[in-house]
């Protein structure tokens, strides 16, 4: 099912504050800054919630596992102390003496306002989210109820260079952290900082590496899957230098690498832009002027296009605070979409996951939920598959297209549906494309083709039929063979490719007999030009995991 929608339209336009002299700099308030040092500025989407890091503060998740055993509730007070001091010495490469005061003690605390403007609500999570070791944000996923991590945690105890994912539940519950996987990851230095774009595509890494040209080089990953991303490349000789690049941030339309440098003497923060769709080509970084970039050390840029606030960190008052200052209007990127997933038999709420698929990528952005309700950023102008999914179900998708020049005044909502598993229900795809007038399937096809591959495997009690359609142009015998050719190809992938047996997929070509758009219009044609799959037959008596 395809969904445009099409809302009133407003006229907009984005003022940039940039290099003007009426930029006023905040100092969030105290209970978000106080005596102790407070970094890494985190903001959601929707300018309403606020992730920051404390460092050295009393008050820290003291969870410490070890041989999955919690060693902060078998050691005696002065022991775990000596025993935590230890730890944080091995990471620091020097002897910490007090490790409740070091910076290695690092917590992530919430902060959560109803104007975007106040943050009245401070929550301090517990365990997984914190524990005794070093805990920070260094960005959120574009579901919305998803952190990366900086650092892996094992859970039999301790903690790897790298990154994870830990997701809230609707409870507020936080998941144990699961690893992120980058290729070839490597960083010599102490610190490592990073950000994901805000449609999950791309991350940028400040690493240490010996291909960069200085200490620290930002560095560009490419989403390949889920939790999986390809080998860190240099940005280049024009946003990198022989000092420091760190703490990058990528603006939602990925147009803006806002990051710190101290290539000038104290930590400032620059910003540079994308000239094109080359990730290697940037315009040379400007740095901010005061009150931005004071004498002090200013970094941790996260510009926030929902409210126009950058908010950072600088030591201008000593300790570390975070700051904010608005440096533009505000110019919302992305539209909250949310309802429920229901059974589509009863119409009851249920628990499952829902994935957001970009046109023509191969990656997904994932919403687990336990009772049903789903809550998801999508950006303006671009086309999205969105699809549900639960075990014991087939999921629907649905596609949608939120114009690029409207203005949402408030979340968008739309329900989504689960068919149970019976004979006759259809199995959800994203399209699958093949090149015109053959029974060729297109290279951005095979990702829909090897997720129905999966399905089938998980589901080894169920046989499908595969029915190709197509439009309506060309002679009915050459129609009907080319939709049986289609249909046949994608039987032939899933018995090549996905290992499959053959008994299991039965092909039907119906030309043009079933359309389900106007073959009048090119838009239609192509809806038209498809393939369906749905489920013929349930073996009750099959043994899980045995093919017939």
């Amino acid at each position: 099912m395809r969904l445009i929608l099409l809302l009133f339209s407003l006229v907009f336009t984005f003022h940039s504050l940039w290099g003007q002299k009426n930029i006023k700099v905040e100092r969030l308030g105290g209970n978000i800054n106080t005596k102790f040092d407070e970094v890494a500025p985190v903001v959601s989407i929707d300018g309403k919630t606020l992730y920051f890091t404390r460092l050295g503060y009393y008050d820290f998740e003291r969870t410490l596992i070890e041989e999955e055993q919690d060693i902060s509730r078998t050691m005696s007070a002065q022991d775990y102390e000596r025993h935590l001091a230890k730890i944080y010495s091995k990471i620091a490469g020097r002897t910490v003496r007090n490790p409740f005061a070091s910076a290695y003690n690092q917590d992530i605390w919430i902060a959560e306002s109803e104007d975007k403007e106040h943050f009245n609500k401070i929550t301090h999570p517990g365990f997984p989210l914190n524990n005794a070791l070093p805990n920070s944000i260094g960005s959120l996923t574009p579901s919305g109820n998803e952190v990366i991590l900086i650092n892996q945690f094992v859970a039999e105890g301790g903690m790897k260079k790298g990154f994870s994912l830990s997701r809230e539940s609707e409870t507020g519950e936080w998941s144990f952290p699961e690893n992120i996987t980058v290729n070839n990851y490597h960083n010599s230095g102490p610190d490592v900082s990073m950000c994901m774009s805000a449609d999950g595509s791309v991350m940028i890494l400040s690493l240490e590496k010996r291909d960069g040209y200085g200490r620290s080089d930002l560095y560009l990953c490419l989403r390949m899957d889920n939790n999986a991303w390809t080998t860190p490349i240099n940005l280049g000789r024009m946003v990198n230098t022989s000092a420091r690049e760190t703490t990058p941030f990528l603006s939602e339309d990925k147009r803006m690498l806002f990051f710190s440098s101290n290539r000038s003497g104290n930590n400032d923060i620059f910003m540079s832009r994308r000239k094109g769709e080359d990730w290697f080509d940037w315009t040379k970084p400007s740095r901010y002027g005061a009150p931005i970039n004071s004498k002090a050390d200013d970094s941790r840029p996260y510009f926030n296009a929902e409210t126009g606030y950058l908010y950072f960190t600088s030591k201008r008052k000593g300790s570390s605070d975070i700051y904010r200052a608005k440096i533009a209007g505000p110019n919302p990127y992305f539209v909250t979409l949310r309802g429920k997933i229901r059974n589509s038999s009863t119409g009851e709420p249920v628990g499952g996951t829902v994935r957001s698929n970009f046109q023509g990528r191969n990656y997904d952005n994932l919403y687990v939920s336990s009772n049903g309700d789903y809550r998801l950023k999508i950006p303006k102008g671009v086309n999205l598959f969105i699809t549900s999914e639960k075990t014991g179900y087939t999921g629907r998708t649905e596609e949608i297209s939120l114009p690029a020049n409207y203005v949402f005044f408030k979340d968008f909502e739309m329900d989504l549906f689960v068919d149970p598993l019976e004979v006759g229900a259809e199995i959800a795809l994203d399209p699958i494309f093949f090149i015109q007038s053959k029974s060729e399937v297109r290279n951005d096809s095979y990702a829909a083709l090897d997720k129905l591959g999966e399905f089938l495997k998980v589901h080894p009690d169920i046989r499908i039929m595969v029915k190709g359609h197509t439009d309506n142009k060309g002679s009915i015998e050459s129609l009907m063979k080319l939709s049986k050719d289609r249909a046949t190809a994608v039987k032939n992938y899933l018995i090549l490719k996905k290992g499959i047996h053959p008994i299991r997929i039965k092909t039907l070509g119906m030309g043009p007999d079933e359309p389900i758009a106007d073959n009048r219009t090119d838009s239609g044609r192509m809806e038209n030009r498809r393939v369906e799959v749905s489920i013929t037959e349930i073996i009750e008596e099959l043994s899980v995991g045995k093919e017939r």
